[in-house]
């Protein structure tokens, strides 16, 4: 056996914060040997002896676990294989994991090196972008070094994307609104391996990838000290200027503390407002660092301290606060703000995958997404993490956004101004069931799509109007909804419309008791299935995204854009503009007059 493997390893953060049971308040700590020591053993871990003087720049320890589980898939398969087949013998399996702890004399830090499932130890406790800093200082904003990304969307309707680039990218080619990257793969000049790491000529004879993540690897199998060596590299590189700006927001860091508690306080009392009222809308979403593993779970576990251990399973990932906000509401539905503020500081959300290994888990507050204005500024928080937003950022995505407003007006048929007499979007949809050469289809859903709100027709065109109160950060869900109608529009214009068909059918089929739903169907049945179809095959179609502003103030999405507090929103509505443009839809933005 070899020596040398492939080897990433982490920054550990000074310091963390925790909810002491015993003080029933967060409390912070310090991450020395004593912490790490008790972590280690909470986590299972126990303490290796290692060789004397490994090192003279490291004090290293290390942590072994093994551990024995069952397979989740045996009492599956004993159905299939005959009794004392070799599948069926062993109905448990082994897993080993190590974290070792370097702990550089000079920089006053701790290293990890983890292999198994050890890195899930360190996840919490390590600075969350030690790769994408030294990556940062490696390559320049030209070179086109970039070979796969794991990028992070603060907005928009995707949560994430993982690409693999066909040809070499440079970060200004891959550069993308609202996004900032959890993980890059980038090719490391040989020249570099060389006068940087230390590796010599002749071992490097051409480009490596390294991986830019909360740790940093290079794709190359290296011994322990060669380890050391880069990880002293490192060191020496992180005290130069970078060379790049990676992630075009800013992070806020050690030296914010202040304002970082200012913000979760924020966060904590909206959230716990809307645990009081659902109707006191909080836009959060729930997520992970680790977001592909997250969201391609099997299954969830959330688990919170409230009248005993509450334990809920969730046959897939949690998407939304209130999922979390009603299991605690059913529990016990008014607590104090101080109570509530202790469930959620200790409650956790794990997930799982199909065999019961976990896959990811946090805090519950640790899976936070959401965004807010603070003293004139704009933050976002993503799991852990607070992001200022730029002024300068700001006025760009302002200016596209007015840009493709006004570039598109709306040109349809003329729509009526929603005045008080309309309370919600369905008393605004319904009302153009009085209409000529118009349907209403809020509610109805063919395989859980949302087609339209309401239909228009003139001779050469079909407009499809999806209606919205509020120019807020739901507008993201919204913007989903009109790219997910106009993909599966589109591709049944290539099927002889058959789910048309199936939107016309569910309304005329339905049994809803509603006054609206009955009027809806009423006025659906005057026209035959195969007219209805008709209407889609002689004209063009255009997704109209039409907004009711909420503001007591007058304002303009065309001209006075940089009013609406939300950048989700703006960022949510430039995604989709891109989106419907690529599917060569004609997509227009309607302002709803007051």
């Amino acid at each position: 056996m070899s020596e040398k493997i492939q080897n990433s390893f982490y920054l550990l953060k000074d310091s963390v914060t925790t909810y002491s049971r015993k003080l029933a308040k967060n409390v912070k700590e310090n991450i020395d040997n004593v912490f790490i020591k008790k972590l280690m053993k909470e986590k299972g871990f126990k303490p290796q002896k290692v060789i004397a003087a490994l090192s003279s720049d490291y004090e290293i320890s290390l942590y072994y676990k093994a551990k024995n589980a069952p397979v989740k898939w045996k009492d599956f398969i004993g159905y299939v294989a005959l009794p004392g087949e070799p599948i069926l013998k062993v109905s448990t399996g082994k897993t080993e994991s190590y974290v070792m702890l370097l702990y550089s004399r000079k920089g006053k830090a701790y290293y990890a090196s983890t292999g198994g499932y050890g890195h899930m130890v360190v996840q919490d406790i390590a600075i969350s972008d030690l790769g994408i800093e030294i990556l940062a200082r490696l390559i320049k904003p030209e070179d086109k070094a970039l070979r796969a990304s794991k990028e992070r969307s603060l907005t928009g309707g995707v949560l994430g994307s993982v690409k693999i680039f066909r040809n070499s990218y440079n970060l200004s080619e891959n550069e993308s609104f609202g996004s900032i990257y959890n993980e890059l793969n980038a090719a490391v000049h040989r020249d570099k391996l060389v006068s940087i790491f230390g590796f010599s000529a002749a071992e490097v004879n051409s480009d490596s990838l390294c991986v830019a993540k909360n740790s940093f690897s290079i794709k190359k199998s290296i011994s322990f000290r060669e380890l050391l060596r880069v990880i002293t590299s490192c060191e020496k590189l992180l005290s130069s200027p970078a060379l790049v700006e990676i992630n075009t927001v800013e992070k806020l860091g050690r030296s914010s503390r202040p304002l970082i508690t200012d913000l979760n306080n924020v966060v904590h009392w909206k959230v716990f407002m809307n645990y009081v009222d659902p109707d006191k809308f909080f836009s959060v979403e729930i997520s992970h660092r680790d977001f592909e593993r997250y969201y391609l779970s099997t299954y969830s576990e959330f688990t919170f301290h409230l009248n005993g251990i509450q334990e809920r399973k969730f046959e897939e990932p949690v998407r939304d606060i209130q999922t979390l906000l009603d299991e605690i509401r059913t529990t016990d539905p008014a607590l104090s703000q101080d109570d509530f503020n202790r469930v959620v500081a200790t409650a956790s959300l794990v997930t799982f995958d199909s065999d019961g290994n976990e896959l990811t888990s946090d805090l519950m507050r640790d899976h936070y997404c959401t965004e807010i204005g603070h003293h004139g500024r704009n933050y976002f928080l993503i799991e852990k993490e607070w992001y200022e937003i730029s002024h300068t950022m700001i006025d760009k995505i302002n200016e596209t956004c007015k840009g493709f407003i006004t570039s598109r007006p709306y040109i349809g048929p003329v729509m009526d101004a929603w005045d008080s007499s309309f309370s919600s979007e369905n008393d605004f949809n319904a009302h153009y069931l009085t209409k000529p050469d118009s349907l209403v289809f809020d509610k109805i859903t063919p395989s859980n799509i949302e087609v339209c709100d309401i239909l228009r027709w003139n001779t050469t065109h079909i407009y499809l109007y999806h209606v919205k109160k509020g120019f807020d950060n739901s507008m993201r869900d919204l913007c989903s909804q009109v790219f997910i109608s106009a993909r599966r529009v589109l591709e049944d214009s290539k099927s002889k419309y058959e789910f048309i068909g199936l939107l016309y059918d569910e309304l005329f089929k339905s049994r809803g008791k509603s006054l609206y739903i009955q009027n809806a169907q009423k006025k659906l049945k005057k026209m035959p299935r195969k007219d209805f179809i008709a209407l889609f095959e002689k004209r063009k179609l255009v997704f109209v995204l039409a907004v009711k502003d909420t503001s007591k103030k007058i304002r303009r999405l065309a001209t006075n854009i940089e009013d609406f507090d939300s950048n989700i929103a703006k960022f949510s509505l430039n995604e989709l503009t891109q989106k419907m443009r690529n599917l060569e839809i004609d997509f227009q933005i309607l302002q709803l007059e007051k």
